[in-house]
């Protein structure tokens, strides 16, 4: 009996006359096989998963390669436009030093002419000088022009440094301003009046609810500095960071995080990992965006 246990038989019936076919095997031989089935469908599982993550992976490094893109794209075109207006203003110089040189030069002729009419030279010197008249009124109008040019070009330098200033102050402005979605997801709450799903009636909600895998990254939506990276209350683990020009985001019942208080983040940095502390009922990132210490809708700046 111990040896008949240690052993199983595999037996084929043909649908026709034929004889049946059995074959005895060891019963660690059925074992082996049982268990390498089971390590075969565990490698399935992790590499599912492993792709899965992959093209989740590839998904948000596109969308972020957009944006960089569409902001490497408007700051090219705000270089161009300011190498335009400096060659314009070169330009301009170099003009007025012909025109100056040109100016000096005929001045120089006409004292000439005019210190020799002085002397009593003779008729025809006279008659010359006469008609020099004309040309000394182009030589007023010029030099009213040179005058009016040599004052609007410091003006205009000193308008493309503004304007440069501007663009400055515009880019800054720009990484400072929420402009990508958050993290990757179904949105199952919005902004405004909604039904407490705690069942305590209804209740204002600051933000939000994008709902996901559980671990799912967590971008950061402008640049920044991290003020609070911490448990919090019925937020559970929440990165507030703020952006400047009064803006401040906030991303909340997170499973982990990717940065510390005090740290400067910049515009698709991962901070954290989508999970389900504080008061949640499932994993998901509850994200509000603040402007001057209010909430606001965040529809208005996600693209």
């Amino acid at each position: 009996m111990q040896k008949r246990k240690r052993y199983f038989t595999i037996m084929i019936v043909p649908h026709s006359e034929e004889a049946t076919y059995s074959f005895r095997l060891p019963l660690f031989v059925g074992q082996l096989i049982v268990a390498l089935i089971a390590a075969g469908m565990v490698a399935f599982f992790v590499l599912a998963y492993v792709y899965r993550n992959a093209l989740q992976d590839a998904e948000e490094l596109r969308i972020l390669r957009q944006a960089n893109q569409a902001q490497q794209d408007e700051i090219n075109a705000f270089a161009d436009l300011t190498q335009q207006m400096l060659q314009r203003i070169e330009e301009m110089e170099e003009i007025l030093g012909e025109v100056a040189g040109k100016v000096g030069l005929e001045q120089q002729k006409a004292q000439g002419e005019s210190a020799g009419s002085r002397s009593g030279i003779s008729a025809e010197g006279m008659r010359f000088y006469a008609s020099r008249s004309d040309h000394d009124r182009v030589l007023e109008r010029v030099a009213v022009n040179l005058s009016f040019l040599q004052s609007v070009v410091p003006e205009k330098a000193e308008t493309l440094e503004m304007l440069r200033g501007e663009v400055d102050e515009y880019l800054r402005r720009l990484a400072a301003t929420p402009s990508i979605w958050p993290t990757r997801g179904r949105v199952t709450s919005g902004f405004g009046m909604r039904r407490d799903p705690f069942g305590r009636g209804s209740k204002f909600h600051h933000g939000i609810d994008i709902a996901g895998a559980y671990g799912t990254p967590v971008y950061a939506t402008a640049s920044g500095q991290v003020i609070n990276a911490s448990y919090r209350g019925g937020f559970g683990n929440l990165v507030i960071i703020r952006h400047g020009y009064g803006f401040e985001t906030y991303y909340a019942h997170l499973s982990g995080f990717a940065v510390s208080t005090g740290q400067w983040v910049k515009r698709g940095q991962v901070i954290g990992y989508m999970g389900r502390s504080g008061t949640a009922t499932g994993p998901h990132l509850h994200y509000e965006v603040h402007v001057n210490g209010v909430a606001v809708n965040p529809y208005r700046y996600l693209n």
